[in-house]
């Protein structure tokens, strides 16, 4: 573009200044030498204007590329959609050479009749779920009516409960003062047992373990059956004293740390252990009888702490020889040692 201008000036230029030059040496004006003055002036503002112009088209060329930079991207994207419309378009197809226009119009039409049918269906139920709200309405307004001539037998009915139930609280009072008595009559009377028991044993010590009697007899006198446990007493003639020589006897059970059970049959070193939830119970027990016995059957009985029998487990002991000594170990499921206030074994039969 400036070249294009420069060479324009020049021309001008050209012809131009003879031809002001031959007009001033004929004419003399000076008006001309003033026009052509002007011009340039003129021309000179035209060049600057012309740069301002290019600078400016510089600028909205660049403006212009930078508008042009997004714009490309937006044609990669545009070339990507048509690229998944050229992907989708075959897909379309096939869909339509599987189902036909008229096929999809008859799905239409049988999906509008099913829809149908069901909003008939929906307006059927509203209307009687709208008629059984009214019916109950009805029978709930007819029900409080009903309920109000029965208010005072209510009433009469809640004042009967409440004495009732003060009777059965002072009778349950006065039966627990009554079993609380009877604890105390049993507890008594286990304590007489018990102090009987204690005296049965100590006889029972007396007779296995009094050593015989000491003294002088008469020769030729006729000697009582003496204890079991202690030798015949030996009476020398021709003396007035005899001397009785006590033989070696076998400790009792009692000695031997054991307690009797009853039935010839004595307890000893019996303990409570856990095992898991439940407990075991273990001991020895020795066969005092005369012989030997096939089968002896003995129970354990366990309590709590209000003396209730809780659990009863039976256990048998076979061949138990006459003064053997036999270990027992038995399972009580179900009840930890905390849950057992009280235990008893007890000899249920023999065979």
């Amino acid at each position: 573009m400036k070249g294009i201008i420069a060479i324009v000036l020049s021309m001008f230029l050209l012809f131009t200044i003879p031809v002001t030059k031959s007009t001033y040496a004929k004419d003399g004006s000076q008006e001309v030498l003033n026009n052509l003055e002007n011009f340039q002036k003129s021309l000179s503002g035209w060049m600057k204007n012309f740069d301002t112009l290019s600078s400016q088209f510089d600028t909205l060329q660049k403006n212009v590329n930078e508008s042009l930079a997004p714009l490309s991207g937006i044609s990669k994207e545009i070339k990507g959609m048509q690229e998944r419309l050229d992907s989708v378009l075959p897909r379309v197809m096939a869909i339509e050479r599987s189902a036909s226009v008229a096929e999809i119009g008859a799905t239409l039409t049988s999906f509008n009749e099913t829809l149908a049918v069901l909003k008939k269906l929906l307006s059927d139920l509203t209307k009687r779920v709208e008629d059984q709200e009214v019916k109950t309405a009805v029978l709930e307004k007819r029900y409080q009516e009903a309920q109000r001539p029965l208010e005072p037998i209510k009433k009469a009915i809640d004042d009967l409960s409440r004495l009732v139930t003060e009777k059965l609280g002072e009778q349950e009072k006065k039966m627990a003062a009554v079993e609380e008595g009877m604890k105390t009559r049993v507890q008594s009377f286990e304590d007489q047992m018990k102090t009987l028991g204690d005296l049965q044993k100590q006889v029972k010590k007396l007779e296995k373990g009094v050593p015989p009697p000491t003294g002088t007899v008469t020769a030729g006198a006729v000697q009582a059956q003496p204890p079991v446990g202690t030798e015949t007493v030996k009476i020398v003639e021709g003396t007035e004293t005899a001397k009785v020589v006590e033989e070696e006897r076998a400790p009792t059970p009692e000695e031997e740390g054991f307690e009797e059970l009853g039935d010839d049959f004595y307890l000893r070193n019996v303990k409570l252990l856990p095992f898991g939830s439940s407990s075991q119970i273990r001991g020895e027990i020795k066969n005092v009888s005369d012989r030997d016995q096939s089968i002896v059957r003995f129970a354990i009985k366990i309590y709590n702490a209000s003396d209730i029998l809780l659990f009863t487990q039976d256990f048998a002991i076979k061949t138990f020889k006459k003064g053997e000594i036999r270990t027992f170990n038995e399972i009580i499921s179900g009840y930890a040692p905390v849950d057992i206030a009280k235990y008893e074994i007890v000899p249920k039969g023999r065979y």
